[in-house]
């Protein structure tokens, strides 16, 4: 498995997050990785909590689409400038599907030790994204 944190990082949101294959995360994601994502008020901390979550995002999305726009990085940690697209055909935390086309973008720095994401600090358009769906007026 490479160490490089550029490419585990790309291999996590093309790879698991744009197809959720969670059997590639298994060989990229630590089993004590920390999440911190602005939708959460504490980090979501341990493989199967952050698998969790985003499994439940992508239930709203489950054709979501995950491009990596940029990565670039520096010793253990790499940023991953993304954006998602999909349809909002599936409850997303407990918000009916609006079936309505979304466009999010977001970054994420990711910190890999012994070739595993061991901590992801995520920044993403969550407002676009409610305004898309039609949560919060435009």
């Amino acid at each position: 498995m490479s160490q490089d944190p550029i490419a585990i990082g790309r291999s996590f949101f093309e790879q698991v997050l744009g197809t959720g294959d969670w059997a590639v995360a298994e060989k990229i994601v630590a089993p004590n990785v920390v999440m911190h994502h602005p939708s959460s008020p504490v980090p979501v901390e341990g493989y199967e909590a952050v698998k969790g979550m985003l499994s439940a995002f992508r239930a709203g999305f489950p054709s979501m689409s995950m491009t990596v726009e940029d990565a670039f990085g520096s010793g253990d940690k790499a940023a991953i400038r993304w954006r998602m697209q999909g349809v909002h055909s599936g409850d997303l935390f407990g918000i009916p599907p609006s079936g309505k086309q979304v466009n999010v973008s977001g970054i994420s720095i990711v910190k890999v030790k012994d070739g595993k994401i061991v901590e992801d600090w995520v920044s993403e358009d969550t407002m676009g994204l409610m305004q898309q769906i039609g949560v919060v007026p435009a």
